[in-house]
Parts: structure tokens; sequence; C-alpha cells
């Protein structure tokens, strides 16, 4: 990232504080009309806005690399960190503006998104890329002149500061690698309107880094699931083997599906204009769970080898394994504590009995030993409070012997939850010309937004 950040000119030298080096900004002439409202701005205010529009920045991620282009500059000035950064990528249709910490009251992340959503991405989607880029600093500039602005009154449009520029198609500066395209390959774009998901799914090289939860979590999600089907295809089965998968790779599975699901989500409602591909995760949810339900079948139910004889046995139908059962097991089945096997070597006569976890479970009673010690009902004796914990009365009785036991719980007190303090950020107004030479020594703050086009 390095590198490729200092292969970009700083446009400071020359009175400027526009870098353009996929070149659209010049061939409209906007770049003109950009610099001197952004001068304007900074002889009134202090204020510095960077904008940087690059052709590509390989597979670096475009928040990091405006964090550190914005460190590597100085947008602002020192002390009071009043600079903004706005970058364009154009072969990962990217738009990010960053903020110095003395502009986050003026430009809150909630009106810097809006600035982006509402003024550029508009005119970015519509192949204006000038036209939107204008509009962008533009909105930028209302808002630090007018700190207390609403968000709606930013984004409204002023028919008197409209102006419309003629660009060439994003193709023809895509094709403009500077400094060198060895390094530095533009990835190749198409038309992106189903969101994020999209284009992860379409440019998963590039977008590998930048959305490395999701890959990890997918990534996992199908190790487990390939695991799952290479152990169904086996020619034998075994308890072990279910209940390998069934507690370890399977929510090994889960959790990884959720993670990247979470992940996703998150950034197509932070970035995307459309949740249209929210709506794939659906089918695929579907058809894991599916899966998931097919190979638990095979490994439940694939032959099991008779450990007397070699031979393979038979599984019984739930009708004809009671037998096999004492009553205790049979009440397990009956309340669904537990599920039954029995297994038949129709060679040697000899069975294999396995026990499977029901969907009701109950608790080892303490006198048979069965799992049919059930809790029927809580009686709260004292109810917990923020200066002591309560008691309860619970009474269980096992469902086979009848056992019953009635035993004091005590509960926890209430806690009360922890305010925590808010801090605000304010930066000082006017003062101070830098009309060439460099920036003026100021440092992000982290905020800011970005959006897809």
């Amino acid at each position: 990232m390095k590198e490729r950040i200092d292969s970009i000119p700083s446009p400071r030298p020359a009175g400027g504080w526009v870098a353009d080096q996929a070149g659209y900004l010049k061939d409209s002439g906007a770049i003109t009309d950009i610099n001197q409202n952004i001068s304007l701005l900074e002889k009134e205010t202090g204020a510095e806005i960077g904008v940087v529009i690059l052709p590509t920045i390989g597979e670096n991620i475009p928040k990091d690399f405006a964090v550190s282009l914005f460190e590597t500059w100085g947008i602002g000035k020192k002390g009071k960190d009043n600079g903004i950064l706005v970058l364009h990528v154009l072969d990962q249709r990217r738009i990010e503006i960053e903020t110095g910490y003395g502009n986050e009251a003026s430009l809150t992340d909630i009106k810097a998104k809006r600035i982006i959503d509402e003024l550029i991405i508009p005119e970015f989607k519509q192949g204006n890329f000038s036209s939107g880029m204008y509009k962008g600093v533009n909105g930028i500039i209302k808002g630090i002149r007018n700190p207390d602005i609403s968000v709606s009154q930013l984004v409204a449009l002023d028919p008197k500061t409209i102006k419309i520029y003629k660009d060439l198609p994003i193709e023809t500066y895509l094709s403009k690698q500077v400094e060198s395209s060895e390094v530095f390959p533009a990835t190749p774009i198409g038309p992106e309107k189903h969101g994020i998901l999209y284009r992860i799914f379409t440019s998963p090289v590039s977008t590998f880094s930048e959305f490395f939860t999701f890959w990890a979590g997918l990534l996992l999600l199908f190790i487990s699931i390939l695991v799952g089907i290479l152990l169904s295809f086996l020619p034998f089965g075994s308890s072990s083997i279910y209940k390998s998968y069934s507690y370890i790779l399977r929510w090994i599975g889960w959790f990884s599906g959720i993670t990247a699901f979470s992940s996703i989500s998150i950034s197509e409602l932070k970035e995307s204009d459309s949740m249209w591909g929210m709506f794939n995760l659906i089918p695929m949810g579907l058809a894991i769970y599916a899966i998931n339900g097919w190979i638990f079948k095979r490994l439940r139910n694939n032959p099991r080898i008779c450990s007397s004889c070699g031979a393979k046995q038979t599984k019984l139908s739930e009708a004809m394994d009671d037998k096999y059962l004492d009553a205790g097991e049979r009440k397990e089945e009956e309340i669904d504590s537990k599920d039954y096997d029995i297994w038949l070597c129709k060679e040697c006569n000899s069975i294999t009995k396995e026990s499977y976890m029901g969907a009701s479970p109950a608790d080892e009673c303490p006198k048979c030993k069965y799992m049919t010690f059930q809790l029927l009902s809580v009686k709260v004796i004292r109810e917990a409070d923020y200066d002591q914990g309560g008691e309860e009365l619970h009474h269980s009785k096992c469902a086979h012997c009848k056992h019953s036991e009635s035993k004091r719980v005590t509960t926890p007190k209430l806690t009360r939850s922890s305010s925590s303090g808010s801090s605000s950020s304010s930066y000082g107004g006017g003062g101070g010309s830098s009309s060439g030479g460099s920036w003026g020594g100021g440092r992000s703050g982290g905020g800011g937004a970005g959006g897809s086009y």
C-alpha cells in the first residue's frame, strides 16, 4: 500500500487540491471548478479537502487506503485536524469520504453517507462522474460552512450551483494505468445491480481481503459440509461418526455461516443501494439446511458393522426395537428425552444399541439413573431485586420410577445498566490559508462513510 500511496503526486505544490490519475475531471474541466471552490473554503474556514481519483489501488481496501493516504499527506491544519479526503477507486466502483477529528461535528458520518448516496452515486450510476464529484464536494463544503444544517437541507440541490459536465465512458479511464500497470492491475468491471454480494461472487480475488470475514466463514462452512458429505458416503457408519459431526462439524458450520451472513448483511445495509443480494442468501441457507438434513440421515442409517463377526447389521424399526429396550429406556423414548436405534446382526444375532439425544431433554434421575427426571413446577418464594437475589422452589419428578424432589434455588440479584459518558467533538473555524506548497499537517479521525455503485 505504501508504494502505491507514494506513487500519487500531491496536488498542493501546484496550489491544487485534486489528484486525478484517471483523468475524467481534467477531460471535463470540472477540476478547475472543484479546485476553486475548495480554495475559497480553505481561505474562509481553514478546512482542507483533498480529492483523489485512481483507476485502481490493486487489492487494497479503499477505507484503509483512504486513512493511510490521509495520514501520509496530513490533510487539514495541524492541531485542528480539519481535513477531508474524497477517494474514488474506479475498478472497485467505490467512493470514500474520510474526515479529520475537527470536521466530525460539522460533517457527521450520517451526513457523509447521505452525500455519497444522494449526490454522488446517482450521478456515477449514470456515468456522470464529473458531475457526481462536483456535487459531492459542494455538499461537503456546504456542510462545513453550515455545521448545524439538517441532512435534508444538506443534500438539497441549489439550481444556481448545478453544472453539467460531459464525461467519456468509464472504460476510457479504467484503461489509464498510472505509474505501473504490472504492479496495480485494474479489475474489469461490469454492471453491479445486485448489491455487494453480487460484487463478491463475481470478483472473489479482489474482494477477498475487503470481505475476509465473509470469505473465511463461507470457507469453513463449506469445509464442514464437505467433510459431512464424505462421511456420508462411507460404506459403514457408527454413532461416534454421527455424534462427531453433530457436536463439532455441524456447529462449526452453522457458526461460520451465521458469521458470514452477519458480516455481509452489515456491509449491505451500510454500503449498498440494493438489498437484492441478501435475498440470494435465502435459497443458499435453505440448501445448506437440506444438505445437513441429508447428511444426518445418511450418517444415522449407514450400515453398522457387527463387532462380533464383522457382518453388516440391519437397523430395526421403532416398533421392533422396543423388545431390546428395558422399561426405563422405553420411558426415555416415550418422553422424547432419548431416542434409541437397535442394529441386529442376522449372522450371529448380536445387537448394537445406540442412543441419541431426543427433542425434549431431561435430567438423570438420582434414583434410577435414567434420563427421565423432569422439572414440573417452579414456585417463586422471593423476587430478586437490586439489593439481594431471589429464591425459587423447583419441584421435579422422574417419569420412570416416580421419584420426586423439591429444592430451593437462589437466583442472582438484579443489576443496573451502567451509563456511558458521551463526548462531542468540535472544530475551530476559519483562519489561515495554505495557498501552495503542502498540506497543513492534519490527521484523520477515522470517521466518514463509503459507498459502492
